[in-house]
């Protein structure tokens, strides 16, 4: 092995511009195999960093259409009390909240848990304690605890934070512990409060809360419920038996509980599940391009082994057997691959990083990727394998054939035989074949995003600025107070030098967020739960519509004489008009808002506008109402800001934030951002899906074309003397190049139609990743075939060109 090794130093040395190449291309493919590996190791791969993470699940009431719906608080209490699947049972609920104090007011993340939560999760904190069952028995202690990256960046890393008093939502809470670093479950949580604490429930949910308990409230569905399984209980058990529950809740309650299910996720799954049909499509994706590598440079040791057939003459002739010349060949390619190995180690650790930065934010667990043990062994195994893959082949084609022949051949200048150019004939399909098939992928992906950048969002974000505010409930506790707040932030921003108007909604479009109301039209009896009769519930300022240009279709929109004082009324969306009020004009139709008669509100249809995609662009809009925010009965805590200005919205950022602040300084503004940020983020996931496989597209495109006109290269050189006696005995140069040209096209058309047909069933995987294309689209396989096609031929043309300038005196005089 050591004179192996030392003999394959000296052939690679040899010839450094070979060596050169194929390193390069081992290390492209190699590096882009290890990056999303260790993409996957780090999101998929590596178990969560909770104990014994196996036995953890998250739970889920399930209605008509929706399978994973928040749950109930009352429900989520009978479910841990009747279980027997359990060994304990946590409840969270996402949200934001004002920190003030020792420096600028800030809004972070944060969630309202059960005491358990941090238990229920096997975890314990760096500094002081987590949450105790104690906690929950003296609610009025007020506690909290924070994330490390909330600690450090807040606190500058307070060794003696423990203990002390910060304040949230305008509350003094005290922090009893800090987490470990990484520790931001649920979601990206910096702090977490107690459940049963006033201030840690939105101000729009207080009013639904008899004594502010709502622990047996089952009309709101907003909280998450992650358990633990208990030892050798399985997932189907723990749903048989939460479902069993959720039956007898139905019975016991009906009102609130018709058709709700249940629903037992595993936790890792509901973390990693969309993510990983994803990274698996990457990692087949740069698979794909390693295989082309690999073609390449087999290719590329056919011709070198071409040019060794002398040596490899003399070394049978003194007695090295077959297995002998195959050994030395692999520890040639093992070695090369081991190099290419080393550099596409060094690539993967700066792709990760161009991953990260290109990532739009919704990749769980992605900071998590790093080199380590399990991705050095993946990079040694797949170098390892690669190393055989594209040398086993080229080795045997070598040495195959009798000695006598290659002895007989060793003395003249060496040629490509038959069998061996088959056999690069072979490789070059492949290579052509595969990367047929990324390019498909591309194309169907950016035919995709075309389709979704034509969606019309239902608004013009042209000149307009987005800002947030959410005023502390315990320092605006009431309706008239946060909508005086409102009307105040309004004004000030109206008057901005440069705004020409500003309106205000619940939920920014395109933010994800809404809120789901059910209702009931006049005449009609009440709905069921499970016949899920809602809508959007957005609460607005009267010119949010105009300053968004959202059209009103019939009736009209809301103006300043739609006050608290004036008859409630409502405008709906043109969705919600065609569905439940289909056939007729809704206009002066009148419905109460609320999911069960005792909380309603009956309202006067005003008018209908058009659509808005408040979730997203590729989600198809949604029955949406629309409250003057002066006739809203719980005013919520939470508002965004549209400002129309007259010149370019990122100018005004700063007077925009400055003058929300002066509203009231110890309220944190927030997401000031243009509208066309938000656009931007809503086409962010399918435009990174779509860079990626793009460009392995390109590359494996390049590799090709690398390959065909590198195997046509090479064929030309090796009949040179044949193409002189063709040309001395009268053949044109037009006639060479159609022979060189239709030789090579063959080859190149054999890999895409091949290419075509894999295509046609691969694609199909990538489903998931589509907007209104199919998977089989026609056009896009058409083109992407054109468009391979062109470029063999432009990769064949040159070297045949090339052929045609052959002197046959010159030619011949050579052998």
């Amino acid at each position: 092995m050591k004179q192996d090794l030392k003999y394959a130093f000296r052939i690679l040395l040899k010839s450094p511009a070979v060596t050169a190449v194929a390193v390069l291309t081992l290390a492209l493919g190699i590096g882009a195999n290890t990056a999303i590996f260790s993409v996957l190791n780090a999101v998929v791969l590596r178990p969560l960093p909770y104990a014994e993470p196996d036995r953890l699940v998250t739970l889920w009431e399930t209605v008509a259409g929706n399978d994973k719906r928040s749950v109930a608080p009352g429900n989520f209490t009978d479910w841990r009390e009747q279980n027997r699947s359990f060994s304990d049972l946590a409840a969270t609920f996402y949200g934001n909240f004002n920190l003030t104090g020792n420096g600028e007011p800030e809004r972070v993340n944060g969630s309202t848990v059960t005491s358990n939560l941090m238990s229920t999760l096997g975890v314990s904190a760096q500094l002081g304690r987590t949450f105790q069952p104690d906690d929950d028995e003296h609610q009025d202690r007020k506690v909290t605890i924070l994330s490390d990256a909330l600690w450090q960046r807040r606190f500058g890393g307070d060794q003696q934070i423990v203990g002390k008093s910060i304040t949230i939502d305008d509350t003094a809470y005290t922090v009893v512990g800090v987490m470990k670093p990484g520790f931001k479950f649920p979601v990206l949580s910096d702090l977490w409060v107690l459940g049963g604490d006033r201030n840690a429930v939105s101000a729009s949910l207080i009013s639904q809360f008899p004594k502010n308990d709502w622990s047996h409230e089952r009309d709101a569905h907003f909280i998450s419920v992650i358990g633990r399984l208990k030892p050798g209980v399985t997932l189907s058990q723990a749903q048989s038996d939460i479902a069993g529950i959720a039956g007898r809740l139905e019975k016991d309650f009906p009102d609130t509980n018709a058709g709700l299910g249940s629903n037992v996720i595993s936790l890792h799954t509901q973390i990693v599940g969309n993510v990983k049909t994803l990274i698996t499509i990457l990692l087949g994706a740069v698979s794909l391009v390693l295989l082309i590598a690999c073609t390449n440079v087999a290719s590329l040791l056919l011709a070198r082994a071409t040019q060794r057939e002398r040596e490899f003459a003399i070394r049978r002739a003194v007695g090295a057997n077959r297995g002998r010349l195959v050994r030395q060949l692999l520890t040639e390619s093992v070695l090369l691959s081991f190099v290419g190995g080393i550099a596409g180690l060094g690539l993967s650790v700066w792709a990760v990083s161009l991953f990260m930065k290109l990532s739009p934010g919704d990749i769980p667990r992605l900071d998590e990727a790093s080199v380590d043990l399990r991705l050095l062994g993946f990079t040694f195994l797949v170098s390892l394998i690669t190393g055989v893959a594209f040398g086993l082949w080229p080795a045997l084609q070598a040495t195959s054939g009798s000695l006598n022949q290659s002895l007989k051949d060793a003395g003249a200048k060496a040629s490509e035989g038959k069998q061996r150019r088959r056999a690069r004939n072979i490789l070059i399909v492949s290579e052509l074949a595969l990367a047929q098939v990324l390019l498909v992928g591309a194309g169907l992906l950016i035919m995709s995003y075309v389709q979704v950048s034509k969606i019309a969002p239902g608004f013009n974000a042209d000149h307009i600025l987005s800002a947030k505010i959410a005023p502390a409930a315990s320092k605006y506790p009431d309706p008239k107070s946060r909508i005086q707040f409102y009307a105040r932030a309004l004004e000030q921003l109206q008057n901005l030098p440069g705004v020409n108007s500003a309106g205000m909604v619940m939920s920014l479009p395109l933010s994800g967020a809404s809120m789901n109301r059910g209702f009931t039209k006049e005449g009609e009896r009440e709905a069921r739960p499970d016949e899920n009769v809602a809508m959007d519930y957005q609460v607005v300022s009267h010119d949010y519509f105009s300053t968004l240009q959202i059209p009103v279709l019939r009736g009209r929109g809301f103006t300043e004489q739609d006050n608290a004082s004036a008859p409630h009324v409502i405008v709906i969306s043109e969705t919600m008009a065609k569905r439940y009020w289909p056939n007729e004009d809704p206009v002066g139709k009148r419905m109460a808002i609320g999911e069960s008669s005792k909380d309603t509100s009956w309202r006067t249809i005003i008018g209908v506008v058009g659509d808005v995609r408040h979730a997203s662009l590729t989600d198809l809009p949604v029955p949406t109402g629309y409250i003057d925010f002066r006739q809203d009965l719980e005013s919520w805590s939470r508002m965004g800001f549209v400002i129309k200005t007259q010149t370019d919205p990122s100018a005004l950022i700063s007077s925009v934030r400055s003058s929300l602040v002066s509203v009231d300084p110890q309220q944190p503004v927030y997401a000031v951002d243009p509208m066309e940020k938000l656009l931007s983020s809503s086409v962010a996931p399918r435009k990174f899906v779509m860079t990626l496989i793009g460009s392995l597209a390109v590359v494996a495109l390049a590799l090709a074309i690398v390959g065909i006109y590198g195997v046509i290269s090479f064929s030309v050189n090796e009949r040179t003397r044949e193409i002189g006696i063709r040309m001395a005995l009268g053949a044109k140069r037009r006639d060479v190049l159609k022979m060189i040209l239709s030789q090579g096209m063959r080859v190149a058309g054999l890999g895409i139609v091949i290419g075509l047909a894999i295509a046609f069933g691969v694609t199909r995987l990538l489903t998931s990743l589509l907007f209104e294309v199919s998977a089989t689209d026609p056009t896009t396989f058409v083109l992407v075939a054109a468009t391979l096609g062109v470029v063999a031929v432009m990769a064949c043309y040159l070297p045949a060109r090339r052929a045609t300038k052959v002197d046959p005196l010159i030619a011949l005089k050579e052998e």
